[in-house]
């Protein structure tokens, strides 16, 4: 299937042991970094932390993950996708912050209700609760 990008927030960053792999033996990938996003509960990826010419890459990748689960950004990869396979290899990461006002999710990051709110929408906002009663 070739060169695949995803985006969005993750539900999961996974480090183990070397040579632990991941996935059933029908579908596993040789990694020690595993990822999966919010709202794609069957799809993994990840990549090797090995001491090779790649280290520091890895290492770097590792730390924009670790942002990006930590800060709730959305984080974006592309990965070599195999058919008939839902757990993949990845090769790239970078990260961008939602729009400010834009809510959770996974996946794909759409915007939706982006649109200027109404002139009086404050002013009804206010009314509303100074008209709610108080407890």
């Amino acid at each position: 299937m070739g060169i695949v990008n995803t985006s969005g927030r993750l539900s999961l960053l996974r480090v183990h042991e070397r040579g632990s792999k991941f996935g059933p033996p029908s579908d596993q990938i040789d990694v020690e970094v595993v990822l999966a996003f919010v709202g794609r509960p069957h799809d993994f990826f990840g990549f090797q932390l090995r001491t090779d010419a790649n280290a520091p890459v890895r290492e770097g990748m590792l730390g924009l993950l670790r942002d990006g689960f930590n800060h709730g950004w959305i984080v974006n990869v592309d990965f070599d996708q195999k058919p008939n396979r839902r757990n993949s290899v990845l090769f790239r990461v970078w990260l961008t912050k939602p729009a400010p006002g834009v809510g959770g999710g996974g996946g794909i990051l759409t915007v939706k209700g982006a649109e200027k709110p109404p002139a009086n929408a404050k002013r009804r906002a206010r009314s509303a609760r100074t008209a709610a009663p108080r407890r």
